[in-house]
């Protein structure tokens, strides 16, 4: 073929692709489960740029210029991350020190996010603050309920927030968790679980498996024996957990004083065994029972590791188990996966609010939307309403728990190779803002606190990572960092409750004072009037003899 004659073909193919780009469906065309895009030309000829966050004041990425992060607590050694078990992230030493890591310093009481109330009532959390307030002079335990999706799962951001409150206000253990974990995720401590166990969540309900919804504080709950009719099989089901502590994790959280289990609804009666350090420590036949129930054993000192072990005819609904100190305050990790934070008004209330109450919880952190994300609208009142009638219940079902919604994070998906924050992020985060003030909840913006629109592919990229290449979760490194800055703006405002408190109490004793003095001076006055009308006295009686 002539040259000429090539031009002229490689120019009428560029042509009609150029053509095609002008009339293609923007969204692409959906064959099947198959979706065919082609480039628009205004994408091909355009030289605009996505613009990433700024967020060089919350890392550094000079390698050259390895500082101390200002976390004191932050992990250095490794544990496997929640979405891929394989990938290794930072976790902490045995001394809660850090060596090498090239953080920078968060710039001091610098607060990338406040925490943001409903007609700025900032009482709103003086509940909760004034409880924090009372925990060293008694002896009470208090506990905290972090709810999210995966964002939280194996113990992520809820770990941080709880060995720094727990240092502050007293407290150890890993708090309440499920007997059976959600696949590929891990507590703050080492589990074992042996024998038949099966676990049980909103699915179950949705499926028609189970015939109640008494789900409980963790939304699931586990059995060592099938579920059954036959009341009549003979067959024993042997179980056990066990729990060690674990070299990784911080060091609050591997010592307890006091271990509970919640249970209930077992048909017949059930042995228990406890053993601590391979040594029975007590064995005790449970009989059936057909509500919450608790079983519950102290410890003089910190132990370290326990095993329980189960064994019947019939298992009763297990729906956690607890580790904790004897006073202070509990924080429990509890991730939904899957969830958008829409499915507790699915679960029995009364239920609910027993073991709220047993549990003594006080605050409830509400962490969710990466599930609303990928399902891009341009509209979420129906996401704000759902919430809204969530929040609702929760505050309604035990109106001294207040509750802090931490919005959604940010998320990039990939456009034409470029990453950019989902078009959805803010207006989801408005609607679980509107939601949380009309239901009288706090709000606290994770979205802001990250660094804003295309902020997550900073993270990702960061050295180490922040973030996984998912563009959605965060790896340990990351979540210790949200959680820290998620506290700074919980204590600032305890602080400023504190402050106030003390300040009150200043003005009442002056009060007080000012009364007395004045009480003084109203005596030695009417003292005064006293002899003086006495004297009158005495001269009138003199005149009259």
């Amino acid at each position: 073929m002539k040259p000429y004659k090539s031009l002229l073909f490689l120019l009428s193919i560029l042509a009609i692709l150029f053509l095609i780009s002008i009339f293609y469906p923007h969204n692409g065309i959906k064959i099947n489960n198959l979706l065919l895009k082609f480039p628009n030309y205004k994408e091909i000829f355009s030289q605009s740029k996505i613009k990433y966050a700024d967020i060089s004041d919350i890392i550094n990425l000079d390698n050259n210029n390895i500082t101390t992060y200002e976390f004191d607590t932050l992990p250095a050694k490794p544990i496997s991350d929640t979405l891929k078990n394989n990938n290794l992230d930072s976790l902490q030493t045995d001394n809660d020190s850090i060596k090498t890591n090239n953080y920078k310093k968060l710039e001091k009481n610098k607060l990338y996010a406040e925490i943001q109330y409903p007609e700025n009532n900032k009482q709103l959390l003086y509940p909760f603050f004034d409880e924090l307030s009372n925990l060293k002079n008694n002896n009470t335990l208090i506990r905290i309920l972090h709810y999210g999706d995966s964002q939280i799962e194996s113990d992520r951001i809820t770990s941080y927030l709880r060995n720094e409150l727990q240092k502050k206000f007293g407290g150890c253990g890993i708090g309440l968790f499920p007997p059976i974990l959600i696949k590929g995720t891990s507590l703050s401590m080492n589990q074992n679980l042996s024998g038949f166990w099966s676990r049980y969540t909103f699915q179950s309900i949705k499926n028609n498996t189970i015939n109640h919804k008494h789900l409980g504080a963790l939304m699931s709950y586990g059995r060592f024996s099938p579920i059954s009719n036959n009341t009549t099989s003979n067959k024993i089901y042997y179980s056990n957990i066990e729990l060690k502590k674990s070299n990784i994790s911080y060091l609050l959280t591997r010592k307890f004083k006091q271990c509970r289990v919640f249970y209930g609804y077992n048909k017949k009666p059930f042995i228990v065994e406890v053993k601590i350090n391979n040594k029975i420590s007590d064995a005790e036949m449970i009989p059936p029972s057909y509500n919450l129930k608790t079983l519950h054993w102290d410890f003089d000192k910190a132990i370290d590791n326990i095993a329980i072990s189960f064994k019947g005819e019939d298992s009763p609904d297990i729906l956690g188990l607890a580790l904790d100190d004897k006073k202070g305050i509990a924080v429990d990790n509890i991730p939904l996966r899957g969830s958008s934070g829409t499915d507790f008004t699915r679960t029995d209330i009364a239920f609910l609010r027993s073991m709220f109450q047993k549990l003594n919880v006080k605050l409830i952190l509400f962490q969710f939307g990466v599930n609303v994300v990928p399902n891009v609208l341009n509209n979420y009142d129906y996401y704000e309403k759902q919430l809204y009638k969530q929040l609702s219940l929760l505050k309604k079902m035990q109106p001294d728990i207040n509750i802090i919604v931490l919005g959604v994070s940010d998320m990039s998906r990939n456009n034409n190779g470029v990453y950019e924050s989902y078009p959805n992020i803010e207006k989801i985060r408005d609607a679980q803002k509107n939601a949380a003030f009309n239901s009288g909840c706090a709000f606290w913006d994770t979205y802001k606190a990250m660094g804003g629109k295309n902020s997550m592919p900073q993270w990702v990229f960061a050295n180490p990572p922040l973030a996984r290449k998912d563009f959605t979760h965060y790896t340990y490194k990351g979540s210790v960092i949200i959680g820290k800055l998620f506290y700074k703006a919980l204590y600032n405002e305890y602080n400023k409750f504190i402050t106030q408190k003390t300040f009150m109490t200043k003005n009442i004793d002056k009060i007080h004072i000012s009364d007395s003095t004045n009480q003084k001076i109203n005596n030695k006055t009417e003292n005064k009037n006293s002899e003086h009308k006495n004297i009158i006295n005495n001269n009138q009686i003199n005149i009259t003899k």
